[in-house]
């Protein structure tokens, strides 16, 4: 199995830690949502939150509460940054929750220590509620936005008040108000602003980007007028003007003009919008109990998925082996161990567990999709029997599309094992399905342009590399997606166009059922 080079957003938020309680996990599983936590009540509670905000983001962007969503967003639940390290181990000390779109799953892991620093009113769950609107935005309105955008909206949003009787939106960035006024901190200039990622600036200027980002975000949204003309401002962009004189353009403002406004606009009380309440304070889920292995293996099995370095790995295995042995009956402890194994132990001990959880259970997605890439890994290091162990592979995969035929896994999977035969129209709508179904994964994204281009479909490819090519957290996947899209023929420049984030048109999300 490949390592990912998964894009890990983390948020900076001062916390004190808690010791963690002994108590078996539970899982609650949602309309939109699976959390997993160390109680009823912190799962309940935090299903129902998420829930909320989903609900909030849905009733603003004109999408369907009863809409059919295929595959639910994780998220685990960790009392500190020691249980979130079991996942992500360079994790920074004050990182409060990570957001990991991995080929292998989308999901995050949340800190619920139930604080948060004094900038930070929803206890820590700030970085979820902007991860989520990215996750949300994704799904279902992709596009080419300028990074400015992309982050300002998930900080404009991230900020709701989900209150008992009424929902606020638009509320006071305590913390990016701060990046702005603090002693010292110094402003972006406008024009890096509406054309640079965040990468492509210093610590300190990534800060004051974030923070102006926000509020000029807030500026457009909070004005009727400003707002309409944010689509055409982008189909400007889009069509090949420079982001300043496209704002110049639209907006009348050069970016001296701009700056000003935007600091007068922040010298007086923002407007922030309210709704009533409309749906219940708890959400409507399902809580169940994890075996007991849970405890030991949970987060490690979720590492697992992200691989791990080389030189981590016979730690890693030895500690894997050490915790299944207490659990030699449990099959989530079974799959786990041989999921270590098959990456980088006894891949042979390893495909014989899957193959005796199959035998229990011929159904058993899991291992068929981790019998799946065994297989993919060892014919990455058997050449000779390349081919026969690729189709032994696509067995394993396709074994697992009867059981779930809506699982980027096992599409991708399948797509990976039929790579060296010749291309054809079923290949290419197999990782265009995988990336509809999992849109948040640049790898996904790159892997259905890649094909399209190939085929010559350019006018799709273009549509489906765009909203990573922009990503401000794209990192290599980007890069190469702005690759691909230079090296295309030049398109028609009505093609170049497409509507704003704010306005209530679908795009790849799922359909109400």
């Amino acid at each position: 199995m490949r390592v990912w080079r998964v894009a890990v957003a983390a948020a900076a938020v001062l916390m004190t830690t808690a010791a963690p309680a002994r108590a078996e996990w539970r899982r609650a599983e949602s309309d939109h949502f699976v959390v997993y936590g160390r109680s009823e009540r912190s799962v309940r509670e935090y299903a129902s939150m998420l829930e909320d905000f989903d609900a909030l983001l849905r009733r603003l962007h004109g999408r369907p509460q009863d809409e059919t969503i295929l595959i639910k967003l994780p998220v685990y639940l960790v009392a500190d940054i020691g249980q979130l390290r079991r996942v992500v181990p360079q994790a920074r000390d004050n990182t409060a929750g990570i957001y990991i779109p991995a080929p292998t799953e989308v999901f995050a892991v949340a800190v619920r220590d139930g604080s948060g620093s004094e900038n930070d009113q929803n206890r820590g769950d700030d970085t979820v509620m902007h991860e989520y609107v990215h996750h949300f935005m994704l799904r279902y309105y992709p596009s080419a936005y300028p990074a400015w955008l992309v982050e300002g909206y998930a900080e404009y949003y991230m900020t709701a008040d989900l209150g008992s009787q009424r929902l606020v939106v638009g509320g006071y960035n305590k913390g990016r108000a701060y990046s702005l006024t603090a002693p010292g901190m110094t402003w972006v200039p406008m024009g890096d602003l509406l054309s640079k990622r965040p990468a492509e600036l210093g610590k300190w200027e990534t800060l004051s980007y974030y923070a102006e980002a926000w509020l000029l975000t807030h500026y457009i949204l909070s004005d009727p007028e400003r707002r309409k003309k944010l689509g055409p401002y982008l189909e400007a962009v889009r069509g090949g003007q420079k982001p300043p004189e496209a704002w110049r353009a639209v907006y009348g403002d050069d970016m001296e003009g701009l700056r000003k406004k935007l600091q007068a606009y922040m010298d007086h009380p923002l407007p922030a919008g309210a709704l009533p309440r409309t749906t219940p304070v708890e959400a409507p889920m399902t809580v169940t109990a994890l075996p007991p292995s849970a405890d030991a293996l949970l987060l490690e099995g979720q590492r697992l998925k992200l691989g791990v370095p080389k030189a981590d790995q016979p730690k890693v295995l030895e500690a894997i082996r050490t915790a299944t042995a207490r659990y030699p009956d449990d099959r989530f402890a079974k799959l786990v161990r041989a999921q270590a194994e098959t990456q980088f132990g006894d891949r042979a001990a390893g495909e014989a567990a899957l193959n005796a959880l199959l035998t229990a259970d011929p159904k058993d997605k899991d291992a068929l999709v981790a019998l799946g890439e065994s297989r993919l890994m060892a014919a990455e290091a058997d050449e000779a029997h390349r081919k026969e162990i690729l189709a032994e592979a696509g067995k394993a995969f396709a074994r697992a599309f009867k059981v779930d035929p809506d699982d980027p896994r096992v599409l991708h999977g399948y797509a990976e094992a039929r790579r060296l035969e010749p291309l054809n129209e079923n290949m290419v709508n197999v990782r265009l399905r995988a990336m509809l179904l999992a849109p948040q994964v640049g790898h996904l994204r790159l892997d259905a342009g890649q094909v399209l281009v190939a085929t010559k479909d350019y006018d799709t490819a273009r549509i489906v590399l765009r909203p990573l090519a922009g990503s401000p957290h794209g990192g290599p996947e980007a890069d190469a997606a702005q690759a691909m899209l230079k090296a295309m023929p030049e398109e028609p420049s009505a093609a170049k166009t497409a509507g704003g984030p704010t306005e209530k048109t679908p795009a790849e999300g799922d359909k109400k059922s």
